[in-house]
């Protein structure tokens, strides 16, 4: 394969300032051995700016403080942290047959898209505000999106374009056609390659292999029986040799694949994924993958387990309140084990303890827009004010957003997906089109005289305002021209220069009087966004900067009004007959729709309580002249429980969570079990008999303790003998604890079901249960 000849380098979306040492990949530990005091003789020596700062067992508090102050980013991630909004797409095996994480065991047949637009997904992204993809190509399955010379089980194996499509290929063309950056997720887990099946390089994973020299790339034919021979490197590439077991040069040789033959590459995404255990265990040579990396695309990012990236730690599109950027680890970056930190609190001054090295480690929110990875018919679509909300709580708390589109069985976005989107975007972007804080003039009660405060509002991030040395809490104030209404605040700190130190802030607003605290918040890092309450009208605004580490900085002060929009209406809960009822503002329309689509202006008008006694989707918006409401919903997962009882459940029980909370209809209260040993069960008196095709399980609001992941679902008509009719796992719902929908094989008639839990996503031997109810089918066909 040729490589592609890209217009537009990667560098070019990523504006960087050399200055003040960005970059220097070198620790400074060049310190004074009396616990940094400084004496007659010998003043310690300045702590430089630097990507990585040792704390020395001998540091001063003051100089460990001194030394996170001074972590800066590298180029790469200064470039990666300013493109914000940056979107996955999941897409393989997977769309076509349901799952979440594929067994491996998939032929390739299966992969057959019938309308795939890749311009249609880089179009819409773009037009979303979206600055990189990031392209699943390879998931746990081992499906390749990319013809392979090291495997049969890809697009080249598949009926999809005769054999002779890449998508890989056509992502990164369209790309480079909008001058958006594009990035690879290659799974370091292998399920194809665990057993051995026909086609080249199968059993590979967790063959207890040795590690052999091993040329890379590998000649394809050479791969098991002479490792160390090489084929011919893509023109301008190098030729690299590394010591690996088989897996490991698989994977390395797939990797120089992607890296050499499909142009820059912006990001490459890993996790820790394993999700079949192997005897012997197959592990992963991360040192190697990165080394690769730096070799053939050094402006790459290495996210999530590498060393410049790490997952926020939750799927649900939040990021810490607090979120720092300089973390602590206890070895050196270069021998570092890059793992998951999913700790509340990962770089405070407690965390800065003597003998770890601090390095910049900034967080990535990824969330997908579906209740799932993967597309599947049926699937539950986030909300727009849920996006919206997702936006501020990743972008808004020095996240990078990494949002997952879901493309079809077709190869293409649907609508369902695509309307949140657009009106997500809308929002955001007329949000934060007009910056308030134009024309404004900006002072300080201290300032460095090369850093004036009217840096702040000049627009460039690389400019900034800095206070007098030794002044850690300095009051900044911006005047407007005339009186503006605004309710957000967007602050930046200069992170390429002077890497991130504000510990805690708050905003005032002067109401002609006095001042008026409207805000306070933690950490500010490359963006933090605060919102008031509601918009204030004024002319001068303050900000204190309330503890910090040494002098703090802000590189822009910005202020937006958020967009006019018809509040959304109210959907309220059913009632014993199965009715919900809706309400809105006086003077406006409602439209709502029962069918799983968009409410339009032309959809059914409310006149009075719908009727949901089998359950449903109810959407609906709100229509005043020509504007409208976001789409809001409610979903309620099967019939009305009013009748319902709890025929059986475990003897112990919470006094705040009984198991008839799992039947009241309000996703609210939960069940919850005292006893810590599983199995748990809970059996429901239906009052009748009725024919049903499936079950609903809704884990409590956000998942945790007692979050149910293996089950077993059993249904009596009567009597005493239960009959099993589902049992299975509900795959990823630590990370996505969203409503669970099983389907049985076929219809079945019952009064009683049982729901059993056998264990929980966190290990902690309870079960908890939002609602469990079940889908009612028509009849028994």
């Amino acid at each position: 394969m040729r490589p592609i000849h890209f217009i537009a380098p990667i560098l070019s979306l990523i504006p960087l300032d050399a200055r003040c040492g960005i970059g220097k990949d070198v620790h400074i530990d060049r310190v004074h051995r009396s616990g940094g005091a400084a004496t007659e003789s010998e003043p310690p020596v300045p702590v430089e700016y630097a990507s990585v700062q040792h704390l020395l067992a001998d540091d001063s508090d003051e100089r460990i403080i001194e030394k996170a102050a001074k972590v800066l980013p590298h180029p790469r991630q200064v470039g990666w942290q300013r493109l914000e909004t940056t979107y996955f797409i999941h897409f393989g095996p997977n769309t076509f047959t349901g799952r979440e994480w594929g067994t491996g065991t998939e032929s390739p047949s299966v992969f057959n898209p019938t309308a795939l637009d890749a311009g249609q997904w880089v179009r819409e992204i773009d037009q979303a505000g979206g600055k990189m993809i990031m392209l699943v190509v390879k998931h746990h399955d081992g499906f390749c999106l990319w013809p392979s010379r090291y495997t049969n089980h890809d697009v080249a194996s598949s009926p999809w374009l005769d054999g002779t499509g890449d998508l890989a290929r056509a992502v990164a063309r369209e790309c480079v056609a909008r001058g958006i950056a594009f990035g690879v997720y290659l799974s370091p887990a292998d399920l194809y390659q665990i057993e051995s099946t026909p086609g080249f390089g199968s059993g590979l994973y967790g063959n207890g292999s040795r590690p052999v020299r091993s040329a890379i790339p590998t000649d394809p034919a050479s791969f098991h029986n002479s490792p160390g021979t090489g084929r011919t490197p893509p023109t301008g590439m190098p030729a690299l040799e590394y010591t690996v077991n088989d897996y490991n040069r698989y994977f390395l040789n797939q990797l120089y694949e992607l890296l050499t033959e499909y142009g820059p590459i912006a990001e490459v995404w890993f996790d820790g994924a394993n999700p079949k255990q192997t005897d012997p265990p197959q592990s992963y040579d991360r040192h190697a993958w990165y080394d690769l990396i730096r070799a053939l695309q050094p402006s790459a990012v290495i996210a999530i387990k590498g060393p410049d990236a790490r997952w926020v730690g939750n799927e649900r599109g939040v990021a810490r309140e607090t979120e720092w950027s300089p973390l602590p680890i206890p070895n050196p970056p270069e021998t570092h084990n890059w793992g998951d930190m999913t700790a509340a609190d990962l770089g405070s001054r407690a965390k800065l303890t003597r003998g770890s090295h601090l390095t910049w480690y900034p967080a990535e929110t990824d969330v997908p827009i579906l209740h799932g990875w993967f597309w599947a018919p049926g699937k539950p679509v986030r909300t727009i004010p849920e996006l919206i909300e997702i936006y501020y709580t990743s972008i808004g708390r020095n996240s990078n957003l990494l949002l997952n589109l879901s493309p079809d069985n077709r190869g293409l976005i649907p609508d369902n997906q695509l309307l949140p989107l657009r009106a997500m975007s809308q929002v955001i972007r007329q949000t934060f089109a007009r910056n308030l804080a134009d024309g404004a003039s900006a002072s300080a009660d201290s300032e460095d005289p090369a850093q004036a405060a009217s840096f702040t509002v000049d627009g460039d991030l690389d400019t900034w305002w800095e206070p007098a040395a030794g002044i850690s809490t300095p009051t900044f104030n911006l005047t407007l021209p005339e009186a503006r209404t605004f309710d957000h605040v967007v602050l930046q700190e200069s992170i390429a220069t002077r890497g991130q130190r504000i510990e805690s802030h708050a905003v005032d607003i002067w109401d002609g009087r006095t001042w008026s605290e409207q805000a306070t918040a933690t950490t500010v890092g490359h963006k933090r966004i605060l919102r008031f309450a509601r918009p204030v009208t004024t002319d001068r605004l303050r900000i204190r900067v309330l503890r910090s580490r040494t002098e703090p900085t802000l590189a822009e002060v910005s202020l937006f009004l958020s967009a006019s929009l018809v509040n959304p209406p109210l959907i309220g809960t059913r009632d014993p007959a199965g009715k919900v009822a809706l309400s809105a503002d006086a003077g406006v329309v409602i439209r709502y729709t029962l069918d799983g689509s968009e409410p339009e202006s032309n959809s059914t008008a409310y006149h009075g309580p719908v009727s949901l006694p089998d359950g449903g989707i109810l959407r609906a918006i709100a229509i005043a002249g020509e504007s409208h409401s976001f789409p809001v919903e409610r979903h309620f997962p099967g019939p009305v429980p009013s009748r319902w009882k709890v025929a059986s459940s475990d003897s112990e029980q919470t006094p705040d969570h009984p198991a008839s909370h799992a039947i009241d209809d309000d996703s609210a209260s939960y069940w919850h079990t005292a006893s810590k040993s599983h199995p748990h069960h809970l059996a429901i008196d239906m009052a009748e008999k009725r024919w049903i095709r499936g079950f609903t399980y809704l884990p409590r609001e956000g998942g945790g303790e007692g979050t149910v992941k293996t089950y077993r679902f059993e249904v009596r008509a009567d009597g005493t003998n239960w009959s099993e009719v589902a049992t299975g796992e509900f795959g990823n719902i630590r990370n996505n604890p969203v409503l669970q929908t099983v389907k049985f094989a076929k219809p079945v008639q019952a009064r009683y079901f049982r729901f059993t839990a056998f264990s929980d996503a966190y290990g902690t031997h309870h079960t908890s249960v939002a609602e469990i109810s079940v889908i009612p089918a028509d009849n028994s066909r």
